[in-house]
């Protein structure tokens, strides 16, 4: 007995067909045991037959466009099909199976093993409203009102949906799931790493006078945006990730280097370097201050490097 399966672009099973023949013909014409509605597909393009060995191989009939063994682009006259890499004859996959093809076990059902990935998604949506409304708090310079708090939350969960949303109605249009749940984690994780970013940032450019971690902070977060619209990718469908990769992060790259491009031109025209706007404690500093001898020590040393290079440009004579 063979199974031969017709198979999606998204490599599902869009028809399965039972043969008890010794020997079969796959093509476009009616007298075939599989017919393929592939205008690329000749009349009487592949035959499966059993070799010497009890072995399912797959012979070209003689096609003008050829059989490939799954995503090859070698052009086979005969293949010995193993019943886990397809075969491509036109635009159309072929998977040919026996009887005894070994299968996964079963999945557990959506009831048992969905309520995890709800409750961490309740639990990050928690954190995340907990986290906006204590900033909220924080910002306060006035008597409390509910719309300080209500406003900010309300944005934050239009936003999100919004954003899950999209790409929950592509993985649903492509792979024929919408993968909700999943989308939602993967939006509240990346919001969740955003926030701890941006307060490390605050934290270590103050207390530790880590400027570097604050002035290139948009590069972090155009990682994070990376990773995150990567991970959204792999639900929408689990093929071609290492050129839905390369795509991202070739985007990635170009955005980094254009708003480095745009940052350095803003510092050249103003002068002014990036500074955070948050104002923290003084118990939160770290590095000691510096006092005032040091820094006109580090003025007279700057002093003294100058006047050696006149003194040295002078004899050379060279103006500067």
């Amino acid at each position: 007995m063979i199974w031969v399966e017709i198979l999606s672009r998204h490599r599902d099973v869009a028809g399965r067909f039972r043969l008890d023949a010794a020997e079969i013909s796959i093509g476009r014409g009616y007298d075939n045991h599989v017919i393929v509605d592939d205008p690329y597909v000749a009349v009487r393009h592949v035959r499966i037959f059993r070799d010497g060995e009890g072995q399912l191989v797959a012979e070209d009939l003689g096609s003008a466009n050829g059989m490939y063994l799954d995503r090859s682009r070698s052009r086979k006259q005969q293949l010995v099909l193993d019943g886990i890499k397809p075969i491509r004859i036109g635009q159309t996959l072929l998977r040919v199976r026996e009887a005894g093809h070994a299968v996964e076990p079963e999945r557990l059902a959506g009831s048992e093993r969905g309520a995890l990935p709800i409750v961490a998604a309740i639990a990050l949506g928690a954190v995340l409203l907990a986290l906006n409304a204590m900033m909220v708090w924080f910002a306060q310079t006035s008597e409390a009102h509910l719309s300080d708090y209500l406003v900010p939350t309300l944005t934050m969960i239009g936003v999100v949906t919004a954003w899950v949303g999209v790409w929950a109605l592509l993985a649903r249009l492509f792979s024929g799931r919408s993968h909700f749940v999943r989308h939602l984690l993967i939006a509240e994780a990346g919001l969740v790493a955003f926030w701890i970013y941006s307060e490390f940032a605050q934290v270590a450019s103050f207390a530790l006078t880590w400027t570097a971690v604050f002035t290139y902070g948009y590069v972090a977060s155009w990682i994070v945006l990376a990773a995150i619209c990567f991970l959204h990718l792999r639900e929408v469908g689990r093929t071609h990730l290492l050129a839905k990769g390369l795509v991202v992060g070739l985007l990635l790259v170009v955005a980094i280097a254009v708003q480095t491009l745009q940052r350095s031109e803003a510092f050249a025209n103003s002068g002014r370097p990036n500074v955070t706007h948050v104002v923290l404690p003084p118990s939160l500093r770290l590095v000691p201050l510096r006092d005032e001898r040091a820094f006109l020590d580090d003025v007279a040393k700057l002093k003294g490097e100058l006047d050696a290079a006149r003194t040295e440009a002078r004899g050379t004579g060279v103006e500067r």
